[in-house]
């Protein structure tokens, strides 16, 4: 598996050790925050721009099938994203 950054909205998680990602607007995840990047720290009701760690698993037809480290709330620990989504980790 290849490591990337996926494009993704960030808020605070449940814990101080984590956040709260979401990717393609229906699909969330609780990640470790040391798996994502932020420009400015997310508040409660504000998401915020970031990205977060995921491998690769399949590209098709300009999309990539990606794996997330963590636990998913909404959808699977894998999802497809567009292929201008992701950038090398």
């Amino acid at each position: 598996m290849c490591n990337v950054y996926v494009n993704c909205e960030v808020l605070p998680g449940l814990f101080d050790t984590e956040y709260y990602v979401v990717l393609n607007g229906d699909s969330s995840y609780f990640v470790n925050r040391l798996s994502v990047r932020v420009l400015e720290e997310p508040r409660t009701n504000r998401r915020v721009l970031g990205k977060v760690l995921g491998y690769i698993i399949e590209e098709h037809q300009g999309k990539t099938l990606v794996q997330l480290p963590g636990e998913a709330v909404v959808g699977g620990l894998r999802t497809w994203v567009e292929n201008t989504a992701v950038s090398a980790a």
